[in-house]
């Protein structure tokens, strides 16, 4: 699988089959409490920086309702010094049965519209949980994130919600020890996953509108 290509594309389920025998309730060597980020020193709030970023979200919204994804990424990039961000969502166009990598920032940019099963993978595990979690090189338990490259050393994943329903992942990465995520990353994440969730529920409801307008303009030109 080059590392262009979506995730899943690499046979999930026989990378199931060929992963070491494990129990349901076993551990995952690669998944972590968020108790771990609260051991660290963590780095001092900046307000300053975080309201600058929510407000320029709320422009990209108002201006240009189809970019708030990538906006979205790129803000998680920057307000937590990731090397990589994103956000992973489930869709009904094939059962909600893999999450779709539809706005990517940093190095892992490449890999935007690729994605990973909703049933053998870190996000599906964050769901799985309803927790926020550390992922730690998940090729320890998920075969199919060996080839991704550059790695996946620490990231920082939280569930993401719309109308209380977890739809997916916001996440934060970093591709080698020069960065690691504390506690002050842990407090952004959940106010942008918060903000996250209004934004993207207001770019569906765009999106609804534009469709219907669509079927109507199609509708009259066939009278």
């Amino acid at each position: 699988m080059s590392q262009m290509e979506p995730a899943w594309t690499a046979d999930p389920v026989g990378q199931r089959k060929a992963a070491p025998d494990r129990l349901p309730t076993d551990p995952l060597r690669s998944m972590l409490s968020t108790a771990e980020l609260c051991r660290r020193p963590s780095r001092p709030p900046n307000y300053a920086a975080e309201n600058e970023a929510l407000i320029a979200l709320a422009r990209e919204l108002a201006a240009s309702p189809k970019g708030i994804l990538q906006k979205l990424a790129d803000t998680a990039l920057s307000l937590c010094h990731a090397h990589s961000a994103g956000l992973s969502l489930l869709e009904d166009a094939d059962q909600k049965s893999n999450f779709h990598w539809l706005a990517i920032a940093g190095q892992w940019a490449a890999h935007v519209n690729g994605g990973t099963p909703r049933d053998f993978g870190p996000c599906g595990t964050v769901l799985d949980q309803d927790i926020a979690m550390v992922c730690s090189h998940p090729e320890l338990d998920f075969p199919y994130w060996a080839p991704i490259k550059p790695v996946l050393d620490e990231g920082r994943l939280i569930p993401f919600y719309i109308s209380g329903e977890a739809v997916g992942t916001i996440w934060v990465v970093a591709h080698d020890t020069s960065r690691r995520f504390d506690a002050e990353d842990l407090r952004v994440m959940t106010n942008l996953g918060t903000f996250a969730a209004a934004a993207y529920q207001a770019w569906l409801s765009v999106s609804a509108s534009e469709r219907l307008a669509s079927i109507v303009e199609s509708s009259d030109d066939a009278t």
